[in-house]
């Protein structure tokens, strides 16, 4: 166990944009208050092709409503950028830094480095995030028992039972993503021992994937899967039933997808344990 907390405290010390850019964020959350008690009819909507369309209005059952709904979109948001920011480059960060013979000659297997690195990704990175939210419902709270009255406050759910189920809530969402995130994760690091450029190597290879077999078969299917597995983070996020949406692939199709991280983890575990990279 304190092995690895020192391996989880090593990469919080090494990637210090986890805790820089949600403290920065934070601070739109006054702006967030702001604007929208400046207005008196405000919504929000994003829309992202092959991703799918969400938005919310100012009525909603949620905490503060509207600006809580925001600010849990927001959260949730950054919790995926912090993982692309991370994933992909943690692995090379320290072969090209000289940190892996150090590691290496240290009572540390390979197994629980890339354990630890995948403990960050899906359980550090998130619950930060979820403070990110905390706070900014926080700041709503405090604004709103300052600006406004109590029947308002009450009539719009800023209240502290609220505030807290909003945000249980929400680590419950963002534990569902992660599970959604996992393959992903374990991808991305196998990739990020064979190429410089992770990242693109996997966008390629999907564009590619798609192409190919849609040509071969004539079909959409295996494409439409794809986008489905990629897209689902952002669906679970705008869910109302996180669960529900992460199922939406199938039970058959989700277990398929364990089997198939573990059996990338094992393979970045090797490719790790051999030092085999392959450079650009």
């Amino acid at each position: 166990m304190n092995t690895l907390l020192t391996l989880l405290e090593k990469e919080l010390t090494e990637h210090r944009i986890v805790l820089r850019l949600p403290l920065i964020i934070a601070l739109f959350a006054v702006f967030n208050f702001v604007l929208v008690v400046s207005s008196d009819n405000f919504s929000f909507s994003f829309h992202s092709s092959g991703l799918g369309d969400f938005g919310f209005d100012s009525v909603s059952t949620v905490f503060a409503g509207m600006i809580g709904k925001l600010n849990e979109m927001i959260s949730g948001l950054i919790f995926l950028v912090l993982f692309m920011v991370y994933v992909p480059k943690t692995l090379r960060k320290e072969r090209q830094e000289g940190s892996l013979m150090f590691w290496r000659s240290m009572p540390v297997s390979d197994y629980m480095a890339i354990g630890a690195k995948l403990i960050f990704a899906l359980v550090v990175i998130p619950l930060i995030t979820s403070l990110l939210l905390l706070v900014s419902d926080v700041i709503v709270w405090v604004l709103t028992h300052w600006l406004l009255t109590e029947q308002v406050s009450a009539s719009f759910s800023i209240t502290l039972p609220a505030m807290v189920w909003h945000w249980s809530s929400f680590v419950g969402r963002l534990a569902v993503i992660s599970l959604s995130l996992l393959p992903i994760a374990c991808v991305l690091l196998v990739l990020s021992q064979l190429t410089n450029h992770p990242l693109i190597t996997a966008i390629v290879a999907v564009l590619a994937v798609k192409l190919t077999t849609y040509i071969v078969f004539g079909s959409s299917v295996i494409g439409d899967f794809i986008t489905g597995v990629y897209s689902l983070p952002l669906m679970i996020l705008k869910s109302d039933s996180p669960l529900v949406a992460y199922l939406s692939l199938g039970w058959l199709a989700q277990a398929g997808l364990i089997f198939m991280s573990g059996g990338m983890f094992y393979m970045c575990c090797r490719l790790r344990a051999a030092g085999d990279f392959l450079h650009e």
